[in-house]
């Protein structure tokens, strides 16, 4: 028996602390912070995609634009929040 050549993809990684999407973030939070303060934003690569109120409208306006990626999502509080990781 010949087994014949997968053409699927294989899956993308999520995007975690490790990502491009997240060190993006994390390098500019301040600017972030100041313009998107009490919304959700979706970032993708080292660009802010989408934005508003509501974490599922983001997402699908995220995918809309960018169907092939996998859309960092994150809510930037109103206030300085401290962010740690442990591990």
């Amino acid at each position: 028996m010949i087994a014949l050549a997968s053409r699927q993809r294989p899956p993308k990684e999520p995007a975690t602390a490790g990502s491009r999407e997240f060190r993006f973030y994390v390098s500019k939070a301040p600017e972030i912070n100041r313009r998107f303060a009490g919304k959700h934003v979706a970032i993708i690569g080292d660009r802010i995609v989408a934005s508003g109120k509501s974490p599922l409208e983001v997402y699908k306006r995220a995918k809309k634009s960018h169907p092939q990626s996998r859309p960092l999502l994150a809510y930037v509080p109103k206030r300085d929040t401290l962010l740690l990781n442990i591990g």
